[in-house]
């Protein structure tokens, strides 16, 4: 993960690969931070913008630096506060997330953020915070180009508003518990979520997606899941999903040569996804617990996992609990899969 500091300053000063500006969408100057920039920048950087045809509030374009200390700008227009009724808050989320896309596009490791929106557009600094902290931290979590993120704050109150925020984030609490139908909605975004921003795709199994309506609609003795929220929000935060297969042709256990009462005392450990964001808390191990301890109480013996060969995070948690790797195997489209068993219990059901 990169680093993101908070500090109180002038932005035009900053030596990064980049600097954002909080532009408005002709991209031609302004007030604020956006005039700043221009007036150090030198009029070159104008007569770029002239060429880029504005920018769509929440997208965000690249020119260079000129007589800046930083190599690039992106610009990128917020959008204008109109009490948090007209799509505020994603259209600022997607200021900070494509202004890193671009600056991780362009190979660029070290950016500086004002705080985009906070000032004549009137986006309360509390709430400003909240999101670009928020998607800040995911962006550095999912990614390794960009490798350090500056906020840059114009005062100290705006300055307060951001650590606030950060420390929110990083000493947020968990309920751990188990799921039920009415956070179906909530797990099936995580999960897509995940995929769309993890490292490899293939290293997830897609078939977790389906499974959970399962586990939790249709027959809940074919599984089980649990959930990990935010205590102060109730956010979803993680879920771990448990398949208990019975003797199929898909049990884990057949590529173990387990026997059939082995496949009947056996569960996948299926699906687990934490959102980014929450990463460090050991929601992973925390769910994953609470799994196990429940598989015990039902009498199961056997839990079976698979993870990718090249994913070394969901590997060092899986190994970390005690799973040790029996086999690798060719699994879910032809895809490589180490397969790791744990033995818990005696098999005798509560």
């Amino acid at each position: 993960m990169g680093t993101f500091r908070i500090i109180q300053g002038d932005i035009t000063t900053c030596r990064t690969d980049a600097i954002v500006n909080a532009a408005n969408p002709s991209l031609l100057g302004g007030g604020g931070v956006d005039g700043a920039i221009h007036r150090a920048a030198g009029p070159e950087l104008l007569e770029e913008c002239r060429t880029l045809h504005g920018c769509r509030p929440g997208e965000a374009k690249l020119t260079k630096g000129y007589r800046l200390p930083a190599s690039c700008v992106i610009h990128t227009p917020g959008p204008v506060y109109q009490g948090g009724r007209a799509g505020e808050s994603e259209v600022l989320a997607a200021c900070y997330r494509n202004s890193l896309k671009l600056a991780a596009e362009h190979g660029l490791r070290t950016v500086a953020f004002p705080s985009i929106s906070t000032g004549i557009y009137g986006y309360p600094v509390s709430l400003a915070a909240r999101t670009a902290v928020r998607e800040i931290l995911t962006f550095l979590r999912t990614q390794s180009t960009v490798r350090e993120v500056t906020m840059v704050c114009f005062d100290a109150g705006t300055k307060k508003a951001y650590e606030e925020a950060y420390r929110e984030i990083q000493q947020a609490e968990f309920t751990i518990r188990r799921a039920v139908e009415a956070d179906l909605a909530d797990i099936q975004a995580l999960l897509a979520k995940t995929t769309a921003m993890m490292e490899n795709p293939d290293w997830f199994y897609e078939g977790g997606k389906e499974f959970v309506r399962t586990c939790l609609k249709e027959d809940e003795t074919a599984g089980y899941a649990v959930t990990a929220r935010t205590k102060k929000e109730g956010i979803l935060a993680g879920c771990f999903l448990v398949e208990i297969p019975g003797d199929v042709s898909y049990n884990l256990g057949r590529d173990l040569e387990f026997t059939k009462e082995q496949l009947m005392e056996s569960a996948h450990m299926d699906t687990a996804a934490v959102d980014p964001l929450y990463r460090g808390h050991q929601l992973q191990d925390r769910m994953m617990e609470a799994c196990e301890e429940e598989m015990k109480r039902r009498g199961i013996r056997y839990l079976l996992a698979t993870v990718h060969p090249d994913n070394p995070y969901s590997l060092a948690n899986v190994q970390k609990r005690g799973y040790e790797i029996r086999a690798t195997k060719e699994k879910y489209g032809k895809s490589l899969r180490h397969i790791l068993c744990k033995e818990i219990g005696t098999g005798k059901p509560f």
